[in-house]
């Protein structure tokens, strides 16, 4: 298959243009010169705007493509903790298979120079395998082992150029580039590691301590407060910046009736001293529109009834961004590149449902005179628009699904799909394009699966 690109995609404003039929959508390059595509026999690409698509693996579950669509990596659905992972890039037949028997994230860096990830043998031994994927060829990708450790659950995570190995208090650090190993020992406590590779640390007993990992000196080393609790056990640490390290525990109320589970808590520590965030929930990292986050969900209730509250999420700062059961919230809320801005749908008691926009502490609002819209609903590349779909009935009482455009004043009728949306949906640019999955109905009740190209126009 051949990625040649030239010009643009030739369609403007409104036109929809099915680009793939029976298929799902799986990942399209940041630049539109490819399609990754999966149905029940295999995973396909094709050259973008009009190419064919060609079966280049089994049918994986994600894929990471390269800005400029040259090369993949794609990995399979878990089955018995094992998945596939496989390299593809232009030219190639097909793609080549790294491994059938990866464990953990499957981690690279932005132009794929290098994939990673853990192989387990039948007597317990587990290996950080690497692919240097300027070597791979469709049938031959050399693997190195960086790496072996005897039992245990290890953990391969990525911060900046470098990779690092977690076995429970154990932690090595591997340069990505050369695969030289730093062995830094068994630490006192549950350690992590900054998003940059350059400090690290650990909670130990009552203390967190922050390390500087080229010099070993210490950054700061801060009182972490746990009395009050019996059964106090730290489960996780991470950083987002250089400075913060946010802490995950649990303990049991002194005094507490026996039997009562251990509350949920998360903390911030800094060079001031640490904080609590967040009491009686369990939280963990992950990442929403481009930006680190932590989300929390409330421990499992105990009574005979009760209500639960809602997840909450914070940003990167410990702030609180929202929580699931925001009343008068029926759909969102959902965040531009970057969260700067902020859309949700509106409604409940009887209401009307409306758009409400959020953008440094300012309101919007559209009143929709119809149900409320349903996914996607997404920022436009420009952020200056949200696309979103809603039905709209015609004249005759029938029913067509319909995406339109909101930028805080106008609301632009796209125009219809042929079928409803599907599951996955992604926003490019250059000229801002929306890919999505449609099911359209058939005669006989069943539905067949498309990816539609939806052009749209730029400011």
């Amino acid at each position: 298959m051949s990625t040649a690109y030239c010009g643009g995609d030739g369609d403007g404003e409104g036109s929809f243009r099915t680009v793939a039929r029976g298929f799902r959508l799986l990942q399209v390059d940041e630049g539109k010169h490819v399609l990754l595509s999966v149905r029940a026999d295999g995973t396909f690409a094709q050259a973008l705007p009009s190419g064919e698509p060609v079966r280049i693996a089994g049918m994986a579950d994600g894929a990471d493509l390269t800005a400029d669509g040259q090369t993949a990596v794609l990995w399979s659905a878990w089955g018995n903790g094992e998945r596939t992972v496989w390299l593809w890039r232009s030219g190639m037949p097909e793609a080549a298979v790294l491994s059938q028997q990866a464990r953990g994230e499957v981690l690279h860096d932005a132009a794929q120079s290098y994939v990673a990830f853990l192989e387990r043998d039948g007597v317990g031994t587990t290996s950080v395998r690497v692919a240097r994927t300027a070597s791979c060829t469709p049938g031959d990708c050399v693997l190195q082992t960086l790496l072996q450790v005897q039992g245990g659950t290890p953990v391969l995570e990525r911060a900046g150029p470098l990779l690092s190995l977690m076995d429970g208090n154990h932690r090595w650090i591997i340069e990505a580039s050369s695969g030289a190993v730093t062995d830094l020992g068994e630490l006192p406590g549950p350690s992590f590691l900054s998003p940059s590779g350059n400090r690290y640390g650990w909670v130990e007993e009552a203390r967190v301590r922050l390390f500087d990992l080229a010099t070993g000196a210490q950054v700061w080393d801060q009182a972490y407060p746990h009395r009050g609790y019996q059964d106090w056990k730290v489960t996780r640490s991470f950083m987002f910046d250089e400075e913060r390290v946010f802490v995950v525990a649990s303990g049991v109320l002194d005094g507490a009736p026996a039997g009562v589970p251990a509350d949920g808590f998360l903390d911030l520590c800094g060079d001031q001293g640490c904080g609590r965030l967040v009491s009686r929930y369990r939280c963990s990292p992950f990442e929403l529109a481009g930006r680190p986050a932590v989300g929390c969900s409330p421990n499992l209730c105990i009574e005979i009834r009760c209500d639960l509250p809602g997840d909450k999420v914070l940003d990167g700062d410990g702030k609180l961004l929202y929580e699931t059961k925001e009343r008068g919230t029926v759909l969102g809320p959902f965040y531009s590149e970057g969260r700067a801005d902020v859309v949700r749908i509106r409604g409940g008691d009887g209401q009307l449902p409306w758009l409400e926009w959020k953008h440094e502490g300012l309101l919007w609002r559209l009143d929709l005179e119809a149900p409320a819209p349903t996914a996607p609903i997404l920022f436009l590349p420009d952020r200056g628009r949200v696309l979103f779909h809603q039905p709209a009935r015609q004249e005759d009482g029938t029913v067509e699904n319909h995406l339109w455009t909101w930028d805080r004043f106008k609301r632009v009728d796209v125009g219809s799909l042929d079928g409803a949306p599907g599951p996955r949906s992604l926003m490019r640019d250059h000229p801002p394009a929306l890919y999505l999955d449609v099911d359209t109905a058939n005669a006989n009740g069943s539905s067949t699966p498309a990816v539609v190209r939806v052009g749209l126009r730029g400011k």
